[in-house]
Order: C-alpha cells, then sequence, then structure tokens
C-alpha cells in the first residue's frame, strides 16, 4: 500500500534533508543539535538518518521507532535454485514467516498484509526533519514569510507558520494572536520540546476539509462529511474529545509507570552495585591469591636453602676424605721414586763404588719390592638429589584454592600471621608454628587427612544422589503407561475414515504451534511433533496435553534451523532432521543432545539445461546433505535420510557411518526429484515422497526398485500435486500418503492399488490447509499436522 497524501505531504520537504544532511548539518546545523535531538531524527539500528520511501520512521506496537529498510526481512538464502522449473520447486511459501521483529527489543508483531505502510508514521521525527530543512534555508536567506517576500526568521508554534520580523511584531500583538509561541529556529532546535507536533490536516477525500472527527471503530481521522456520509454506524468521537479521554487514561496508567520504573531503577542500581562487588572481590582475592603464592615461594624458598646447606655439608665431608688419601699416596709414591733415583745413580759411578755399595742397594730394592701399597678407599658416597615424588606437591598445588563464590576458609594451609611470621594452620583451625621444615611435614600429613574426609563426604553425597534418582524413577515408572499397547484388531480403511478430534492453534507458547511438519509416536504412545517455525520439538499426549518441549534456534550443535521430520531410534532416542543445517541430529528423550550426522558441503553450483552457463553440479559426497527433509529408521537401525536437495536417499549404520545411497536426479522408475517424506514397512521396504515427479516411489531393503505408487501429477483419485509425508500401518500394510497440494490424504495398498481418501481445503474442523504429516499411534488412530491452521488433526 502506498503512504497516504497527508504522509507525502510531510515527507517531500524531510527527503531533502536527510539525503544531504550529512555535510550541511556537519557544517552549519549540527553544532547547534542536541544529543536528544539528533537521536530523534536518527535509526537507532541502522544509525541513518530517515529519509522518505526507504528510511521512513514508523511506530511499531512496542513504541520502538525503526526506519522501514531496518524492519524489512532479511532473505536467508535457504533455497534458491535459480532457473529450475516451477513444476519442480518446493513451494517455499508453506514456511513464509509474515512477522516484523523490532530490531531494538527483538519482540515480533503481526503486520496486516506485510505493508509496513499500515504502520504509524513517527511525524515527530518528521517535524524536526522540516524544521531542520527551514533552519537551513532561513539561515541562507531563502525561508519566505507567510505574509510576504521577506526572509522568513521567525515561526509561530501554533500557527505552524513562517514570519519575518513584521509580521513577527503584528502577530504578537494581535488580540487573536497574543498568546501564541512565536520562537526562532536556534530557539526551537535546542529547546525541541517547545515544538507542538500538531498540525492541520484535511481529508483526503475532502481536500478543503479539516480532520476534526475520530472514528474508534476504523480507527482513523475524518472529517465531518465523512462522519455523516461514510461512518454514520460507527463509534465517533470529536479529536479533542478523544484526545482528552486518551490523555486521562494516560494519566490514570501514570503512578502503575512510575512504580515500573522505580523498580526498574532499583534493580539497576542492584546490579551496579553487584559490578562494583565483583571488582571489589576480584581484587581482595586476587590479593589473596598473592599472598598465597608468597607463601608457597617462601616454603620453598626455604626448603631450598636447606637442600643447598645439606648438599654443601655433604661435599665437605667427601672433600676431607678425598685430600687424606690424596696426600698418603703422594707420600708413598715420593719415597718410592726417590729409592729407584738413587739406584739408578749408583751405577753411573766407579764399578768399585758400586760394588761396595752392593749391601745398600740390595737391601733397597727388596724394601721397594716387598713394601705393601696403602689401602684406599677410592669409592665415596656420591651427591645427589632425589625428589619426594612429584604426586604430593601437585596435590598440594590443587589444595592451594580456586576460584568460585566466596566459602569460609577450612583445611589446612599455611598463612602468615599478624606478626608476618609463617604459621600453620590444621584441619581444626588450630594455629601451629615452628621451623618451616616442620610446618611442611605437618601440612603434608593435614592434607592427607583432609582428603580422607573429602572423599568420605563425596561418597556419601553420590550415595545419596543416587537413592534419590532410584525413588524419582521409581516414581515415574508407576505413572508411566505400559509400553506394550493392547493388541487392537486392524483398522478398514475402506470405510470413510472420520475427523475424531483436534488440538493445537498459532503460536510460541507450549502447546501452541507455528508450522507443524513431521511426527512421530514415541514409546508411551505420546506424539513427538516438529514445530518449525519455532524450531523446537514438542511431545504431547494423545489428546494434545502438552508433556515437554526442547529445541532452540541456532546453528551450534544442540539448536535446530527448521527442524522438518523426526523419529525413534531404538524406540527411546529422537532422530531430527535439522533440515537448514544440512544434519541429523540425536536427542535423548528429555531433550538432551547426542550426536550429529552428516555434515553441509562446502560448495554449491547450480545447473539446469535451461540455463545458458550454468555448471553442472558435482556428485554429491557421502554423508553430505543438502536440506535432509526426512527421515526414519529400520529394524537393523539403518537410518534413512532424504537428501531432497542431492535427489537421493542415504542410509547409515546406527554408530553414523555411511552404508550406501538410493536414487539419482531424474523422472525415471527408481530416480528422484526433491525427495521429501520416507518410512519403511515391517519388511524394511522403502516408501519416498518424490515431491518433484508427483508420485511415491517403494524400493526394497537393498535400495532396488520395485514400483510406483500413484499416477503421477493430477487432481484424480491415486494422482497427486505434490506429496510430502508418507506413513506405513503396520498391521494392514495400507500406505497413507499427504497429497500436500490439494490439501489430502490418499490410501493405498502396498501394491499401490488406491484404497481410499479423506481432507479438503479449509479452516473447519474437518478440512485441511497444507498437510505435511502424517503418522499413526498404537491405537490405530491417525495423526495429520495441518500447516497453515497450525494444528494437528486425529481420525
Amino acid at each position: 500500500m502506498a503512504a497516504s497524501p497527508s504522509e507525502i505531504g510531510m515527507l517531500s520537504r524531510s527527503a531533502a534533508v536527510s539525503s544531504g544532511m550529512v555535510t550541511s548539518m556537519g557544517e552549519k546545523v549540527d553544532d547547534l543539535l542536541s544529543e536528544k535531538v539528533t537521536k530523534e531524527i536518527t535509526c537507532n539500528p541502522c544509525g541513518k538518518v530517515f529519509r522518505y520511501g526507504v528510511r521512513t520512521p514508523r511506530i511499531l506496537p512496542c513504541l520502538h521507532t525503526s526506519c522501514e529498510r531496518c524492519l524489512k526481512p532479511k532473505s536467508s538464502g535457504r533455497d534458491s535454485r535459480v532457473g529450475i522449473p516451477e513444476e519442480e520447486l518446493v513451494s517455499d511459501e508453506l514456511f513464509a514467516q509474515p512477522r516484523v521483529t523490532c530490531p531494538i527489543c527483538r519482540k515480533e508483531f503481526d503486520v496486516p498484509g506485510s505493508d509496513l505502510s499500515k504502520l504509524p508514521m513517527n511525524y515527530y521525527a518528521v517535524k524536526l526533519l522540516e524544521l531542520i530543512d527551514y533552519f537551513k534555508l532561513e539561515r541562507k536567506g531563502r525561508l519566505p514569510c507567510i505574509g510576504c517576500t521577506e526572509p522568513a526568521h521567525w515561526r509561530c508554534i501554533e500557527c505552524d507558520e513562517n514570519y519575518c520580523q513584521d509580521h513577527a511584531d503584528f502577530h504578537r500583538k494581535s488580540r487573536a494572536t497574543c498568546d501564541h509561541r512565536i520562537l526562532t529556529f536556534k530557539q526551537i532546535l535546542l529547546s525541541p520540546r517547545s515544538l507542538s507536533t500538531m498540525r492541520n490536516q484535511y481529508c483526503t477525500i475532502h481536500n478543503n476539509k479539516p480532520l476534526e472527527i475520530f472514528c474508534k471503530t476504523c480507527n482513523r481521522a475524518i472529517c465531518t462529511l465523512c462522519a455523516v456520509t461514510q461512518h454514520k454506524t460507527c463509534d465517533t468521537k470529536e479529536v479533542a474529545d478523544a484526545v482528552a479521554a486518551l490523555k486521562a487514561k494516560v494519566d490514570a496508567l501514570k503512578p502503575q509507570i512510575s512504580m515500573s520504573l522505580y523498580s526498574l531503577r532499583q534493580a539497576l542500581t542492584r546490579v551496579k552495585t553487584a559490578a562494583r562487588e565483583v571488582n571489589v572481590d576480584s581484587q581482595v582475592s586476587s590479593r589473596k591469591v598473592s599472598g598465597m603464592i608468597e607463601v608457597c615461594i617462601s616454603a620453598v624458598r626455604e626448603k631450598e636453602r636447606e637442600l643447598v646447606s645439606d648438599l654443601e655439608r655433604k661435599k665437605r665431608q667427601n672433600t676431607e676424605i678425598i685430600n687424606s688419601q690424596k696426600e698418603l699416596l703422594e707420600g708413598e709414591l715420593t719415597s718410592m721414586q726417590t729409592g729407584r733415583e738413587f739406584v739408578e745413580r749408583a751405577f753411573i759411578g766407579s764399578e768399585v763404588e758400586v760394588l761396595c755399595l752392593e749391601p745398600q742397594i740390595v737391601a733397597k730394592m727388596d724394601e721397594l719390592i716387598s713394601g705393601d701399597c696403602p689401602t684406599i678407599n677410592s669409592e665415596v658416597d656420591r651427591i645427589g638429589f632425589t625428589p619426594s615424588g612429584h604426586d604430593h606437591i601437585l596435590k598440594a598445588i590443587e589444595v592451594l584454592g580456586k576460584v568460585g563464590p566466596p566459602k569460609p576458609d577450612r583445611g589446612p594451609r599455611m598463612i602468615v600471621d599478624d606478626n608476618g611470621e609463617l604459621v600453620l594452620l590444621d584441619n581444626k583451625g588450630n594455629v601451629i608454628r615452628g621451623e618451616t621444615k616442620e610446618l611442611l611435614r605437618r601440612l603434608k600429613e593435614n592434607i592427607i587427612e583432609e582428603e580422607l574426609r573429602v572423599e568420605e563426604e563425596e561418597r556419601r553425597r553420590l550415595q545419596e544422589e543416587e537413592r534419590k534418582r532410584a525413588e524419582e524413577a521409581a516414581r515415574l515408572k508407576a505413572l508411566e503407561p505400559p509400553r506394550t499397547p493392547t493388541p487392537l484388531p486392524p483398522r478398514d480403511f475402506t470405510v470413510p475414515i472420520n475427523f475424531s478430534r483436534t488440538f493445537g492453534s498459532q503460536g510460541n507458547e507450549p502447546g501452541l504451534y507455528s508450522g507443524p511438519v513431521g511426527m512421530c509416536i514415541t514409546d508411551k504412545n505420546y506424539l513427538a511433533i516438529c514445530d518449525v517455525h519455532n524450531n523446537r520439538i514438542q511431545v504431547v499426549k494423545p489428546d494434545g496435553t502438552y508433556v515437554l518441549g526442547f529445541g532452540v534456534t541456532g546453528t551450534a550443535v544442540g539448536e535446530l534451523n527448521g527442524p522438518n521430520d523426526i523419529c525413534m531410534f531404538n524406540n527411546r532416542n529422537f532422530i531430527i532432521a535439522d533440515t537448514y543445517n544440512d544434519r541429523i541430529q540425536l536427542f535423548a528423550p528429555t531433550g538432551r543432545f547426542i550426536r550429529t550426522i552428516g555434515q553441509k558441503a562446502r560448495r554449491r553450483a547450480i545447473f539446469h539445461q535451461n540455463i545458458p552457463g550454468s555448471v553442472k553440479k558435482p556428485d554429491a559426497m557421502e554423508g553430505i546433505f543438502d536440506k535432509p527433509f526426512g527421515v526414519c529408521v529400520n529394524s537393523k537401525l539403518q537410518i534413512l535420510v532424504s537428501d531432497m536437495g542431492n535427489h537421493r536417499i542415504q542410509v547409515f549404520e546406527r554408530n553414523g557411518e555411511f552404508c550406501r545411497q538410493i536414487g539419482t536426479r531424474g523422472d525415471d522408475a527408481g530416480q528422484l526429484m526433491y525427495p521429501y517424506g520416507i518410512a519403511v514397512d515391517p519388511q524394511d521396504n522403502i516408501y519416498v515422497c518424490d515431491l518433484g515427479n508427483h508420485r511415491v516411489q517403494k524400493y526394497n531393503a537393498d535400495g532396488r526398485y520395485l514400483k510406483q505408487i500413484g499416477h503421477g501429477k493430477g487432481e484424480n483419485d491415486g494422482c497427486f500435486m505434490q506429496p510430502r509425508s508418507v506413513a506405513v500401518d503396520t498391521k494392514t500394510g495400507c500406505v497413507s500418503i499427504v497429497d500436500t497440494a490439494l490439501h489430502r490424504v490418499q490410501i493405498f495398498t502396498s501394491e499401490g492399488q488406491f484404497v481410499n481418501k479423506f481432507g479438503a481445503r479449509g479452516k473447519e474442523e474437518n478440512k485441511f490447509s497444507s498437510p505435511c504429516g502424517i503418522t499413526t499411534n498404537f491405537d490405530g488412530e491417525i495423526f495429520v499436522s495441518d500447516f497453515r491452521n497450525n494444528r494437528i488433526h486425529v481420525l
């Protein structure tokens, strides 16, 4: 819808301001604009000045103002299949979300017809932009007076007109306008709250008639002629009376708002106090950590001095022993060398002299030969250092402390008392003084005692928790319905199928839905539903009573982005097709994330024979998904996934390893074009909704093509228009297929013979609007998810 003439009239003058205000205002006007004025004319999310057409200021129901550009939903780029024929495209309108999110408070609102121009415009911001435009013209001498051709420098707030000096003086002296406020543009911009946003607005039908009547029925201002011609039966009231009533209502609510503001200010004060306490606690704790480390360093240095002293003492002892042995050996060596040298010199003289010394020479030689070498112990004690074990040191470091909520100090520890002396506090808090070596020994003993005590307390705590869990499990088990359902006779699908009940409506609260799609039955006969637009899974009882829900929007593990199908794994865990995250995720019955299967392709290419220059997409790799839409599990606990964008079915083992793939792109027998829903029968035969080919194909457990169900595209019985979901009745083997585009469900035998159909388009209790999911429970009831009507039908 286009903007109203009154809006266009106001914004046409302000368009030039916003387009060139950065330069002009930066040079002449910006120095006069206060922070509040700048904030009023600037879009808070994008920081751009408002401008008509793309940045028109709109007021949301939350009373926040934003430009239209920030309010327009951004394209997510989920499914850009450019150039593919229309009949092959998966209809994305089923997943359209016509809601506007406030970029400031993140609240979502419905906009009628998704037309942002239907939101009210912020006239105060527009009026400020208009005044800035006038101010620029006034400073250049180009702003004309309303009564003459002289430049205008004054503006009447009540009359909303510009005057020169003479006409401004006349306006002040006139009896009818003497109480009007006449200000310069500079004064107005310096005090923008004095600006009145009221202005004469005229009827778009009767141009000369002012808007004096407010129609409460149509929620719009009208003229007197419109009131008597087009709004005879409406609830009308004069604008002044309507404004007075609204003001009285607002005044009545002001005390409550004041109390709320007071509570918020008190909460903010508490938060700021908590922030200061955090800083103080951090500083105090930091000093404590430094003090503790200094104590430990002092103790280690004391131990270092003690060990070095022992090393020096041992060194002196060994040195004394070695020196004494050295002196003894050196004396014996000198004596022997002297005797040998005397004998050798004796033979240098005359032979007669040598013979005369014969008795002495022989005696000396006998003495040297028979002399015993002194006994010397050369093996002295080696000096070394043997650590007492790193475990005790590491444990001592661990018990130094930890960062967390402040707790009373307990346990043995070394501290520095008020006198600066290192002391020990034992397990009982007693202060022990003594030498550092003795204190460290006793600290070690106290630490061992404390560890034993803590281990005993932890053991008792775990025993108590185990006892409570066992009691809670026994209580829940007593409340659970029996897992084995009472056998029921097979359902006769040939008779007319009637609607039993309906539950659910649109919303994001528990038990409400925004686009329900795939479903499955849990081991407790509950119903698990993929709530695609809320990016969550809801589990309800067969009557629609809410049991639990899980899932948050995101791309991290455990987060969901467009969950489209769900099934049970081994009658316990949930397997979810996380479509727009291109993966399969496993969750526990409580919603706890377990693991992920598959990943997104790193590169995508567009190919179609009708697109010149397009590049053919390479063969998809194993375990790589492109929008997985369907998932199921066979009797071997193999996981089957319909990989829609890659036109195939991927099969994985229970541990997530790739097993094989079924199908390739095409329209021949066994080929697929955008496979959607998938199911298996008790014989592990596979049924696939071939959405692009408007048919359902049946394969055996090994992936060999068996047959086609349906006669292709059409509206007759046995024909389909975009089949999206399939379910197999385990007792009769009948196959129920959701024919989404025709808003119905068709039932066939396992051999493909048409049996029955039900459903038609509409919003009534017994009609569908784009059904997208189907399943059956233990009692033989059929559940169909009605996508556009945001509800579940039970038949």
